[in-house]
């Protein structure tokens, strides 16, 4: 037994311990520990280091310590070696490349000490390879829910979501590709990370191959791996268009993650790795989800789209169902950011306050998101609330959203059927959506007036402008605007000029009505 004089705290010191229990603590400790000499060379690693590097003492000891990492890494951690040599201390983050080819990500701090004379350096080291994926594919599905909403265009949509793959994966590229199997079509919805004019030389190369990737993943829906793809590429001559990006590309692995929707694969999510990279079952898993999300969003703006030609109430309601799967999305950042915040509870309770804020924010965005599509794809207040506030609603969402002043003119809550509010808030939502996706315009001018007899609707922005007859107008939903006033017996007035703004002008006769 012990005896200890809790007056003396000197009996507590590390050095009054012995070298034997020290040593037992070394070997014992959750995190990894290395010692390595002036030059470099191993001298002692505990168990979980080894465990964490992926070798056996004997296989470390007298190595550079260099071997454990990646070569793009040599000369930031020979900085960092003498720095700490010096007498520096600090806490970093870096990659330890495993035997097998493997990159784990560690935090590390380090300090130095005198062994027979010399200057020798430990470090201590934990895996974090988890909690950072974590993190980042939190993040990247928080940048996803942000973008897919029918504010942006598809290809906005999946562009965002390519550039957020590579920054939360290892890939070093990414292609979303929409493939119709029955039409025989193909075409590159979003990139990032590929040459300049790689996305249109592969274009020019569909059909594939019977053994392509993208082809295989789209029939059989699951991954398709491909190693050794630039020797591949170059030695069929039906992928000549892509020849000439070969040489320089730095990828030589492709995997393509087939993007099913209900059951139907629409398209490839393909991502770029460099030479005979090993890509582990989370990413796999991970990229399974972005791969759901981008069917989602490419499905979300076709029927979106349809609903706007249709210009059909029961179209939007069924929109809105489909919407609703949208959310799946923030739901799964949500679940992310949570059990990323338990585990810095047990480890850093004070870090898991980001994380928890991060959840809140996705929560209440969501939320926020969720009651604006609704609303804009099933305005049933427009019974209950009326016209007039429907068309508040409008221009507060367009001030919102893409900070725009609006000034808003409006008369009384006109006494008229359902249907012709429904048509004037119909015109109104198509009206304000271009504007904001392809006017450029700072302020808004939005009025309604009613004496009675005649109904009318104006708005006019300060825009770059266009002329309505040219062919490309119709592409605005100038025709659905049009038709819907026609219907009601109504008229529609577009005026403007590139770079004179535009004015729509909309009277419907509601006398007798």
């Amino acid at each position: 037994m012990i005896e200890t004089n809790h007056n003396n705290r000197a009996d507590f010191l590390p050095e009054h311990l012995g070298i034997d229990t020290l040593a037992e603590f070394i070997e014992a400790s959750l995190d990894g520990i290395v010692v390595v000499d002036p030059e470099g060379r191993y001298i002692y690693a505990n168990p979980v280091g080894c465990d964490i590097m992926g070798y056996e003492l004997d296989q470390l000891v007298g190595r550079d310590f260099r071997m454990n990492f990646p070569e793009r890494l040599h000369q930031e951690m020979i900085d960092t070696f003498r720095a700490s040599i010096s007498g520096q201390t600090g806490r970093w983050f870096s990659a330890i490349l495993r035997p097998d080819g493997e990159e784990r990500e560690i935090e590390y701090s380090n300090m130095n000490f005198e062994i027979d004379g010399q200057t020798t350096l430990a470090a201590i080291f934990h895996d974090v390879t988890d909690l950072r994926r974590q993190a980042r594919e939190a993040a990247t599905l928080a940048s996803i829910a942000e973008t897919m909403t029918v504010d942006l265009t598809l290809d906005d949509t999946v562009d965002k979501l390519a550039a957020g793959v590579v920054e939360a994966t290892t890939a070093i590229a990414c292609a979303v590709v929409v493939v119709d199997l029955e039409l025989n079509e193909f075409r590159i919805a979003g990139i990032h990370g590929l040459a300049k004019g790689y996305a249109e030389g592969l274009a020019a190369t569909w059909p594939p191959s019977p053994n392509s990737a993208s082809l295989l993943a789209t029939e059989t829906r699951h991954h398709q791996l491909r190693h050794n793809a630039r020797a591949r590429i170059l030695a069929l001559p039906a992928y000549a268009p892509l020849h000439p990006y070969m040489h320089d590309a730095p990828w030589d692995t492709i995997l393509a993650t087939p993007l099913v929707y209900r059951d139907e694969s629409i398209g490839v999510l393909m991502t770029f790795y460099p030479e005979n990279w090993v890509i582990n079952d989370d990413e796999l898993a991970f990229l399974k989800v972005i791969a759901g999300q981008a069917a989602v969003a490419i499905e979300n703006h076709t029927l979106y789209g349809e609903a706007q030609s249709k210009a059909a109430l029961e179209e939007r309601q069924h929109l809105a169902r489909e919407l609703h799967d949208s959310v799946s999305q923030a739901l799964y950042g949500i679940g992310l950011g949570a059990q990323t915040a338990r585990t810095l509870l047990d480890r850093d309770p004070p870090k898991a306050i980001e994380p928890l804020e991060y959840v809140l924010s996705l929560a209440e965005a969501g939320l926020a998101e969720m009651r604006a599509l609704i609303f804009e794809l099933r305005p049933e207040s427009l019974e209950t609330e009326g016209l007039v506030a429907a068309l508040e609603k409008q221009a507060a969402s367009l001030r919102a959203r893409h900070r725009v002043s609006v000034d808003a003119s409006l008369c009384n809550e006109p006494d008229i059927p359902i249907q012709v509010k429904e048509a004037v808030y119909r015109i109104t939502q198509q009206a304000l959506q271009n504007t904001a996706r392809h006017a450029r315009a700072s302020d808004v001018a939005l009025q309604l007036q009613c004496d009675g007899k005649v109904l009318a609707l104006s708005l006019q922005d300060n825009g770059i402008g266009f002329d309505p007859s040219e062919e490309f107008a119709d592409c605005r939903g100038l025709r659905s605007m049009r038709d819907i006033s026609t219907r009601l017996g109504g008229t529609l007035q577009i005026q403007g000029a590139p770079g004179g703004g535009t004015l729509m002008r909309v009277e419907i006769p509601i006398a007798g009505s």
